[in-house]
């Protein structure tokens, strides 16, 4: 790994020295390394030819079909910065992304809807198009790959109601890749998962480790991501990431049996707490095979602690497994309000992986990379831990309204915002509800009582403005915000309103 520079030479190695193996299985299709790798220095050929520069941003129309994947690995080629884009997202965060990134060149599909070319055309107006070009037998471009950083900037909620872009160099990618690699033993032979959209940092995982192996990337399509436990034993899955939230659903689907998946030789978690009770089911379901809870935000480089189910007794906290010891590489430090050293607090954490702040936003990547007794940057994870007296960090909530849901990470003040916005209403409070085996699997918020706005056209309001998972599912009118003896939200008293059931607005 010491002498693979970028992300495309990751890839690329693979290429070279198996060009037959699978690199790539969806939608039905195999497509080998030598087919990917020439799709996407076709399309890097495409972007340079459009004026795309080394360490640029390039928008990235992410789907799950091949031209995607293809697309990605084409941009790196190129030097530049991929910048995905859901299809499934409002226009105006959409429109917020490509202003943000002033991205000159968007990558699409070869044949792109044309409902969702009008979505593009709205948020990006001023951007060439390059389609993909979907051609596996055409000649290659001889061009040479280009450095630039970042590799990508992914967009994630904020605090102030407007996302922030996180720029993440190759570095910080090759960093986390090559420790990854080891903790989980990717073999050539492996079958990947790939649960996360491309707008979702751990997909970085999925690709990367699996084609730095030399393994093979399984996409699922959208009813397998539905039927899940049917999906790891047709695919004969062996390398198993997803948020803990797939292994509840399986979980309620009564799919996560003893010997259900004996095909899968590692299984690791990450971008919600996960229950011990969840993690030693999923343990009893492929037989025994290794179980690892991942942490780290999208500003450390999709993970950067790791704690391995043990046989025996777990660490936990109120039933959620520790979040384990820091990557070799990685340096953590827990800090009291003050600063100072403690048992207990907030968790900063310095190192390779850390990533090179928010795109064109020096305020808040001040705020948030900061410089301690003159070393740096650490960067405020705004979670709260414990230091085991064994060394394992126990995670025990967070220390501001941060969220997370299907293990997309929610500034709540961004939804309130965003309410209040659409409904001109005096207040907006949203909580995540309900929380199972630690897992928050919705939002439901607070508005004043009388309604003024029937739900659904609340609901569809918010939509133009959220991603779905950011939009509540319940609407819950109240005459009075409760309110605790420090005149703050009493958030339980509202977590208890909603825990009384059925309600106006519930979807």
């Amino acid at each position: 790994m010491s002498t693979v520079a970028d992300l495309w030479t990751l890839f690329a190695r693979s290429a070279d020295a198996a060009p037959h193996q699978a690199a790539l299985e969806v939608d039905g299709r195999v497509w080998s390394y030598a087919e990917l790798n020439a799709l996407a220095r076709r399309t890097a050929y495409a972007l340079t030819g459009a004026g795309a520069k080394p360490g640029s941003p390039v928008g990235l129309w992410a789907t799950r079909d091949a031209s995607t994947y293809a697309a990605l690995l084409g941009i790196l080629h190129a030097g530049c910065a991929y910048v995905p884009m859901h299809p499934g997202w409002p226009a105006e965060r959409l429109r917020h992304i490509a202003r943000c990134t002033g991205f000159a060149q968007v990558v699409v599909p070869p044949h792109l809807d044309p409902s969702r070319d009008a979505l593009l055309e709205a948020a990006a107006p001023n951007t060439k198009r390059i389609p993909v070009p979907f051609d596996a037998t055409g000649s290659i471009p001889d061009t040479a790959p280009h450095r630039g950083d970042p590799a990508y900037i992914l967009f994630t909620s904020g605090s102030t109601g407007v996302p922030k872009g996180v720029a993440v160099s190759h570095a910080n990618v090759l960093a986390y890749v090559a420790h990854a690699a080891s903790l989980i033993d990717a073999r050539s032979t492996d079958r990947f998962s790939q649960t996360f959209e491309l707008t979702f940092d751990l997909s970085v995982h999925d690709l990367f480790v699996c084609w730095a192996a030399g393994a093979t990337l399984v996409v699922p399509t959208r009813d397998d991501l539905l039927r899940p436990a049917q999906y790891i034993r047709a695919q004969r899955i062996t390398q198993w990431f997803a948020v803990p939230s797939l292994a509840v659903l399986i979980h309620r689907q009564r799919s996560l049996k003893d010997g259900a998946f004996p095909s899968l030789r590692c299984s690791a978690f990450c971008g919600e707490p996960l229950a011990e009770t969840i993690a030693r089911s999923w343990s009893a379901s492929c037989a025994g095979g290794r179980v690892i809870n991942l942490y780290g935000p999208t500003e450390t480089t999709i993970a950067i602690t790791a704690y391995e189910l043990p046989q025996g007794d777990a660490r936990s906290h109120h039933g959620v497994l520790a979040i384990g010891r820091p990557f070799p590489h990685a340096t953590i430090a827990v800090v009291d309000a003050e600063d100072h050293e403690a048992e207990e607090g907030e968790l900063l954490l310095r190192g390779p992986q850390v990533a090179m702040g928010y795109w064109n936003d020096p305020e808040r990547t001040a705020a948030s990379f900061v410089q301690r007794a003159g070393d740096g940057p650490w960067y405020r994870t705004g979670d709260r831990v414990r230091r085991g007296a064994d060394g394992d960090l126990l995670f025990l909530g967070r220390m501001d309204q941060q969220v997370k849901v299907r293990g997309y990470r929610i500034e709540l003040e961004e939804v309130d915002q965003a309410l209040r916005t659409t409904s001109g209403a005096a207040f907006a409070h949203t909580i995540a509800h309900p929380v199972v085996d630690g897992v928050a699997t919705g939002l439901v918020a607070f508005l004043p009582a009388p309604a003024t706005i029937p739900a659904e056209d609340l609901r569809a309001r918010l939509g133009r403005l959220l991603p779905d998972h950011m939009v509540p599912a319940r609407f819950l009118f109240i005459d009075k915000v409760p309110t605790t003896t420090s005149g703050k939200v009493d958030l339980q008293a509202l977590a208890m309103r909603a825990a009384q059931g059925p309600s106006d607005g519930a979807r």
